[in-house]
């Protein structure tokens, strides 16, 4: 179907457009259900068929009633996973561990909550740290039926920890670590991915920069509690952490529309927080403890060009308008639930957005739509690597240092996963 019809039907569901420019035919309903499918958007598009339904443009029944059968699944998990946040969070900071929510069940409650319950989620990913505890003492097997503990510190005492999980719970499982994160036994069949770092650049220099940011606002963000229990990221650090993630995303294997809704919403969320601060420096209000600034948009830019990711982001920005913001209705000035100034946080960059744009219809949900190479993918560690160097290699003129360090840290990080497991 029409890709500009697609953008339009995502423009309803999120309430940035009230009907479609034309009708949609039993094809084109079938056309879109397969799109959303792809970019693990099914729950939040059935917000427009629900909107379209009231304007008279109707979802054939039985396609109707599959879809709503899916949105119920999809709320029922989101219910399911914001009490396992909560569990994993009681039961870390029991042990010493304070945590923060990441991505999944984090960015649910940017949304709407007539949205967020539908976001589509995937596993828990929890951000951990011990930096309010001198060392973890850790359970380790000293004799055949004995045990004594010893003390970890940093990174390792995360790591250590979640071997130890796995001892306890009887699974006969060595995880394997990675540079920043590390896989915990599942809960209830849900997958949890433990973070000691949020995410990481392939150059390292920048790598370096970005680990000190991180964990400046470490502490800020594992405070930033929930009415539902559980640590989420403030708005200032989302909006770097998110682009960030994104940006690692792509070099990885892609990202798709479900990833770039998560980070409208982050803007969102953000510019709220910029409203309640300026309005609270205006009536005097703000004072010391009452919390940190917001930061702005020059200071976002500044800490993302510092990671090498000022291209990328204007690269976004171009997406973010090019899918979800209403262009008809702002070109006609009419009123609308967004402009350019406030949430542009740089100029969009036409031809990267393009190129980023093209990528992420291609590859869906993670890029696990991509059909290119599909061969050497599938094919092995030796035909993957060669797979993950054409795919980085088609970036490099867009991102030359990330792209070029990426077979480097690649070497690293073998390395580092052969010491560290």
């Amino acid at each position: 179907m029409d890709g500009r019809l697609f953008f339009e039907f995502l423009q309803v569901a999120i309430g940035n457009r009230e009907t479609l420019s034309c009708e949609l035919s039993d094809k084109d309903w079938q056309d879109v259900f397969l799109l959303l499918k792809k970019h693990a958007l099914l729950g939040v598009g059935f917000t427009a068929v629900e909107r379209l339904h009231v304007k008279g443009i109707v979802c054939p029944a039985k396609l109707r009633m599959q879809w709503y059968a899916l949105v119920v699944q999809i709320e029922k998990r989101n219910v399911q996973l914001n009490a396992l946040c909560k569990k994993v969070t009681e039961q870390y900071e029991h042990d010493g561990i304070s945590t923060c929510i990441l991505k999944g069940q984090g960015n649910l409650l940017n949304y709407p909550e007539e949205l967020g319950v539908r976001r589509q989620s995937g596993d828990i990913d929890v951000w951990t740290t011990t930096i309010n505890v001198c060392g973890i003492p850790i359970a380790v097997q000293a004799a055949k039926n004995t045990a004594e503990y010893v003390e970890y510190y940093g990174h390792k005492a995360i790591r250590e920890y979640v071997k130890m999980q796995f001892r306890q719970q009887g699974i006969n499982i060595k995880p394997k670590a990675c540079y920043h994160h590390i896989d915990a036994p599942a809960m209830d069949g849900i997958e949890v991915e433990v973070h000691y770092r949020p995410t990481f650049c392939r150059s390292f220099i920048r790598n370096r920069r970005m680990q000190k940011w991180f964990d400046t606002f470490a502490s800020e963000c594992m405070s930033n509690r929930t009415s539902e229990g559980f640590a989420v990221p403030t708005a200032s650090f989302n909006m770097v952490y998110q682009m960030a993630h994104l940006f690692e995303h792509y070099f990885e294997g892609g990202i798709g529309l479900r990833q770039m809704m998560d980070y409208h919403f982050t803007i969102k969320a953000w510019l709220k927080e910029i409203t309640e601060w300026e309005s609270q420096q205006s009536q005097g209000m703000w004072s010391e403890g009452l919390g940190t600034p917001v930061m702005s948009k020059e200071e976002v830019m500044s800490v993302l060009r510092s990671f090498g990711m000022g291209k990328f982001a204007g690269a976004v920005m171009w997406v973010l308008k090019e899918v979800f913001i209403n262009e008809k209705c702002r070109m006609k000035n009419e009123e609308c639930t967004e402009v350019d100034e406030p949430w542009m946080i740089c100029e969009p960059n036409e031809k990267e957005g393009q190129r980023l744009l093209a990528e992420i219809m291609q590859g869906g949900n993670f890029g696990q739509y991509d059909t290119r190479d599909a061969a050497l993918k599938k094919g092995g560690m030796v035909k993957h690597g060669a797979w993950k160097l054409k795919r980085v290699m088609r970036l490099v003129r867009s991102y030359p240092e990330e792209a070029l360090w990426e077979p480097v840290f690649r070497v690293y990080h073998l390395g580092w996963r052969t010491i560290h497991n």
